[in-house]
């Protein structure tokens, strides 16, 4: 009997619409889209485009990508233009520049 069959506000008459059987979900689980595009219904945990971050990444490369691996320091770093870069970056991410010039 399906578990619908009990809700009285359903059309269903008992044994209409039955459950499918564990068998069958295996099936539909072997066949899905699993990491294939971002938009697919089941994602495994891992560090690739189109899988699912795990609770405790550390974004070491390991788990998940490097947080800073698109980004790139440039300048001198004898004096303050190395600091210009690195703060930009930090801009980029999200952080507020509250900074003044020398």
């Amino acid at each position: 009997m399906s578990m619908l069959s009990d809700n009285p506000v359903s059309d269903f008459e008992a044994d209409e619409n039955p459950k499918p059987t564990a068998q069958e979900v295996d099936d539909f689980h072997q066949n899905s889209d699993v990491d294939s595009r971002a938009e697919s219904l089941h994602h495994t945990l891992g560090p690739n485009p189109n899988q699912a971050s795990p609770g405790d990444h550390t974004h070491d490369g390991g788990d998940s990508s490097f947080i800073l691996s698109e980004e790139t320091i440039s300048g001198v770093r004898g004096d303050d233009t190395w600091a210009v870069s690195v703060n930009a970056i930090l801009v980029r991410l999200g952080a507020t520049d509250n900074s003044t010039a020398p």
